[in-house]
């Protein structure tokens, strides 16, 4: 009987070369899924962080054409917090890329979180109260087709100008009838314009000097309109200087007119 050793060596090979091959493509297939996974939590990150950015400069924008807004005019005391709500609720940006889009809409807040997730926004992120506190109301979304990779989030972030016009309307109210009630309550001797400056000068200080106490600028002008009875048209002034704005410093300026007959 012959002996064929060889046969047994040709097929034991041919098994272990099979098993390797197996292996081999077990291997790749899983390193080929790690490259995918890793290549879609990338993807994710990225638009993450991209969305966190266009998120920031979306709320950027929409602080930039506030403080526009508020530099640009002179409020009437009465109605300049009125004013300028409805003047936020109609500000808008968008943000937008080929795979990404972020949507901000923005409102006046009269409460919400001190603080808000994108520093970039410092420091005027978050709801101050007295201030000129605006929710910010943002849709994100985007995708990366090619990894089947999709982000959406709709998060409202609160952000603030330290601008002070509760209080400064409140104020220019306030001096406006105290200087009322005092020329209406005073005698100038004459109708003429160096005699009723000195009475304006002097119904103006105490609201002056309580302007000034809380940080406004304080003027007030006078002309005579009648000369019996002697009346003058007034106009008291208030400002906040160096109100500080994302475009730099800048002031806020409201004020009252009024007509007073003297006493």
């Amino acid at each position: 009987m012959v002996r064929r050793t060889g046969v047994g060596a040709s097929v034991a090979s041919a098994v272990i070369f099979a098993v390797l091959l197996a292996s081999s493509f077990t291997v790749y297939h899983a390193a080929q899924e790690n490259v995918r996974l890793h290549a879609i939590a990338n993807a994710e990150d990225s638009l993450a962080d991209s969305s966190a950015a266009f998120a920031g400069a979306g709320a950027m924008n929409i602080l930039l054409k506030e403080q526009a807004f508020l530099q640009s005019n002179e409020f009437d005391c009465r109605n300049a917090s009125a004013v300028v709500m409805r003047e936020v609720g109609t500000l808008a940006d968008v943000q937008e890329s080929e795979n990404l889009t972020v949507v901000t809409s923005a409102s006046p807040a009269d409460g919400g979180a001190a603080t808000n997730n994108l520093s970039m926004l410092a420091p005027f992120g978050g709801y101050v109260p007295g201030a000129v506190d605006t929710a910010l109301h943002q849709e994100e979304s985007g995708n990366v087709g090619a990894l089947e990779v999709s982000y959406a989030r709709n998060e409202t972030r609160y952000v603030n100008i330290p601008a002070r016009l509760g209080e400064m309307a409140a104020d220019c109210a306030m001096a406006a009838s105290a200087i009322a009630a005092s020329l209406s309550a005073s005698n100038p001797g004459n109708c003429t314009a160096t005699a009723v400056d000195s009475v304006v000068s002097r119904a103006a200080e105490p609201a002056r000097e309580a302007a000034e106490g809380t940080g406004f600028g304080f003027s007030v002008e006078a002309w005579i309109i009648g000369l019996v009875p002697c009346s003058v048209e007034v106009v008291v002034l208030l400002s906040q200087p160096d109100v500080l704005g994302p475009a730099g410093s800048f002031s806020v300026r409201m004020q009252e007119e009024l007509t007073v007959d003297f006493g």
